[in-house]
């Protein structure tokens, strides 16, 4: 039995068929082995500047930051942006603690005298109308380098400390008079460190603290 013509043509357009896939499949294969380097990210080796504890859709290319880390580089070599940062949100836990525990003695030698006298003002306030302060740290949700100046030898960060907080404030009969003890605030805050890049001691100053 002889095939009829239509018959004919759809074994000829299968085989092209089959010829074109195996020749796609041959350069697909080729550019995933031989450019593997090419085709997947290095999460491991990238490293997002200016950020801490970060959410992926945050991580945001910052021109004006990367302005800030030339800048401290610049005047202090020896600079290392995320030591920096791991330091800082440290030091920011720690103050918020000292504070609401009213003893800043762990970290008046780090805080400007002037700042200091504005913390301890505040603290003897609360303790002279026998308040009670709860303050917990639920999440730091950011904390970025927000701002650099440099003036000679002096070196100014300004960082943003963007976190969720429980805060409740009692009077002495331990009524709330503000805050909240259900749900949690979002506060953000910037806190300016300074440092002579002359010196040899390696500790920051804070120097200021506000909201965002």
């Amino acid at each position: 039995m002889q095939l009829s013509l239509p018959f004919l043509d759809i074994i000829i357009f299968a085989i092209i068929a089959v010829f074109l896939i195996y020749r796609l499949k041959n350069i697909l294969g080729q550019n995933s082995e031989s450019n593997s380097d090419d085709n997947f990210l290095n999460t491991e080796s990238k490293k997002y500047t200016n950020v801490v504890n970060l959410k992926k859709d945050n991580l945001k290319k910052d021109t004006k930051a990367e302005i800030n880390l030339e800048k401290i580089i610049s005047a202090n070599p020896d600079f290392n942006e995320q030591e920096f940062l791991s330091g800082a949100k440290t030091f920011f836990e720690m103050v918020i603690k000292c504070f609401v525990k009213g003893n800043l003695d762990d970290v008046n030698n780090y805080i400007d005298q002037k700042l200091l006298n504005n913390f301890q003002s505040a603290i003897d306030e609360r303790l002279e109308e026998k308040e009670s302060l709860t303050l917990n740290i639920t999440n730091i949700n950011l904390i970025q380098i927000k701002n650099v100046d440099v003036i000679k030898n002096l070196i100014r960060i300004s960082v943003l400390f963007e976190t969720t907080q429980i805060k409740i404030l009692k009077d002495r009969n331990g009524k709330v008079i503000d805050g909240d003890q259900e749900n949690d605030i979002l506060v953000r805050d910037v806190w300016t460190f300074e440092k002579n890049s002359k010196s040899k001691d390696l500790n920051w100053m804070l120097v200021e603290t506000r909201d965002a």
